[in-house]
């Protein structure tokens, strides 16, 4: 078994979802995307013959027909999948979760958005922290309680007055109280239901030894990790190759070899609020189609100068996970058509490490990857 897995060095936003595709390409018939970090708060665009999507609750292989697995590590949120079910149902996506893959509820939304409304820390505002959050806190919802009726309603109700509580004397109380009342329960209920018909319950273990090809699809980037990046504007995510490593070593399958495609574009991306290590400002064209834009709860989508040392930091931190694993790197530099001067072989002599292989993307398609010559 090959596995591949798929990091993004930054703050997010740099291209793992076309990475995912290019990869998805060698052997589709014979390949497994593995969602291991994060959940339906990612936005990973890809393209194919003049089709584009941006992935939230599939994997970014899907349009190869690669299926998806999401691990016990990630989110789901029902609406959300049969909602973007509908736009890609033509590629008839295959979905696979574990059974205590966290269900995202309205509740988890609502209080999120209530909070982030004076926080401004830059979330998603689609519940993806405040889930982890409650889950860490034991009130939990998973996947297979879906398949249990009685269980899934109590269930659900005991998060209604999880956070119900939590609101009373916050200082968004009225506004977490509003946005509460406003949900309608039966109504995500019965599509939790309807849901139930795109994905099936499987553990890792099970279906892994069927496919060639394990791609591992990262969320968000290094930087935004919730153990090293800059609090509090970090997701509640190990977005390095932690939990990847950590699924293959309790599945305990055969593994030929790992290769790691650490991704970033060609310049520094934040999206929403929180430091960036440079200021200086650059121009890009091609950016008609740019994915990301001004978000009510994330906010503003800024670019800057290319960091080196904040990529070795990144590479650094990644490394100090890999243990006993053989680990062979690979660098993708994304969005170079935006910067036809970017000089790519200058960003990988300031790099500490030796990559196997350094690959330039120039669209969101994957067919426009190519290596990059280096002396």
């Amino acid at each position: 078994m090959k596995v591949s897995i798929v990091i993004d060095l930054g703050f997010g936003d740099c291209g793992k979802g076309v990475t995912v595709d290019h990869l998805s390409r060698v052997v589709p018939e014979n390949s497994l995307v593995v969602r291991f970090s994060g959940g339906h708060q990612v936005g990973h665009t890809v393209e194919k013959d003049g089709f584009r999507h941006t992935f939230s609750h599939f994997g970014a292989g899907t349009l190869q027909g690669v299926p998806t697995y999401y691990t016990e590590h990630t989110t789901l949120f029902p609406p959300g999948m049969l909602a973007e079910y509908q736009r890609i149902r033509q590629y008839q996506p295959q979905v696979y979760a574990h059974p205590r893959a966290m269900i995202t509820t309205p509740y988890d939304i609502a209080f999120n958005r209530a909070r982030e409304t004076f926080l401004q820390h830059g979330s998603c505002g689609v519940g993806f922290g405040t889930t982890i959050a409650r889950h860490e806190q034991g009130i939990t919802l998973y996947a297979m309680d879906l398949m249990h009726p009685w269980a899934f309603t109590h269930k659900l109700l005991a998060i209604k007055h999880y956070y119900l509580n939590l609101a009373k004397g916050s200082e968004f109380e009225k506004l977490a109280m509003e946005e509460i009342d406003n949900i309608n329960e039966a109504a995500f209920i019965d599509v939790c239901q309807e849901s139930q018909s795109l994905f099936k319950i499987k553990t890792f273990a099970d279906i892994a030894s069927s496919y060639q090809h394990i791609i591992f699809e990262g969320s968000q980037g290094i930087l935004l990790d919730q153990c090293h990046g800059i609090f509090p504007h970090v997701t509640r995510s190990h977005t390095t190759c932690k939990n990847a490593l950590e699924v293959l070593r309790q599945s305990q399958v055969c593994i030929d070899n790992i290769d790691c495609y650490y991704v970033t574009r060609c310049y520094q991306t934040r999206h929403g609020n929180g430091p960036m290590s440079t200021q200086q400002t650059i121009t890009l064209i091609n950016t008609e189609s740019e994915a990301n834009c001004k978000n009510v709860y994330q906010g503003e989508f800024r670019i800057s100068e290319i960091d080196p040392d904040l990529l070795a930091y990144a590479l650094d931190v990644d490394q100090s996970y890999h243990g006993n694993f053989k680990i062979k790197p690979h660098l993708v530099i994304t969005c170079l058509d935006q910067r036809p001067d970017f000089q790519a072989t200058h960003l990988v002599e300031q790099l500490p490490i030796e990559f196997a292989s350094v690959l330039g993307s120039y669209s969101p398609d994957a067919k426009d990857f190519r290596a990059i010559k280096r002396d």
